[in-house]
């Protein structure tokens, strides 16, 4: 059975996880929600104005009441700023797994990060969650994404078409990544 915690705040050597606040929504159209290489890869286009951002964030701050729902804004212990994010979902209860998606700003990449981010957030959902299975994707040409999920520890399972008919600037081949409980223990 899975330990249906809701989103708790997470405490890494350089980073916070916690839930988001209204007040985030400025570090979110400076740092991320505009960047069009960073949204690249996702199914929305680059925020327009600080009112779309402040929208989407109220839609999020909603779902906290859902002890399913985990998501969290990644904030830089050093500034302070909010600098990308990191989810579960596709939550099967009956095989007790989820699925993990991240995102960071342009100016946080190459810095070992979201690494940091992930393995804490694999740790929460094995250890705390009681997940016994992670999986994830990536847009075949975002191969910085399956290098995180690799020093994670993930491994390749296969690589397949995916289309997203509401979306069809991100239908393709993606690459896809799982890792278990006992190969995380490991």
């Amino acid at each position: 059975m899975i330990n249906y915690t809701g989103t708790k705040t997470i405490e890494t050597t350089r980073l916070i996880l916690r839930r988001y606040e209204i007040t985030d929504a400025d570090d979110m159209f400076n740092n991320w929600v505009t960047d069009s290489e960073v949204t690249k890869f996702w199914g929305w286009n680059p925020h327009k104005d600080i009112e779309e951002t402040k929208s989407v964030l109220q839609d999020w701050l909603k779902e906290y009441v859902k002890s399913d729902y985990y998501h969290w804004v990644i904030i830089y212990r050093e500034n302070a700023q909010a600098i990308g994010y990191i989810y579960l979902d596709e939550i099967n209860e009956d095989e007790k797994t989820a699925a993990v998606h991240y995102l960071i700003s342009r100016k946080y990449w190459n810095k070992g990060i979201m690494t940091e981010v992930c393995k804490s957030v694999l740790s929460f959902a094995f250890t705390e969650m009681k997940l016994e299975k992670i999986k994830s994707r990536h847009y075949i040409d975002n191969s910085a994404s399956g290098r995180v999920m690799q020093k994670c520890g993930m491994k390749l399972t296969g690589i397949a078409r995916r289309d997203f008919p509401d979306c069809e600037r991100i239908s393709g081949e993606y690459c896809f990544y799982e890792i278990s409980k006992e190969e995380w223990s490991v």
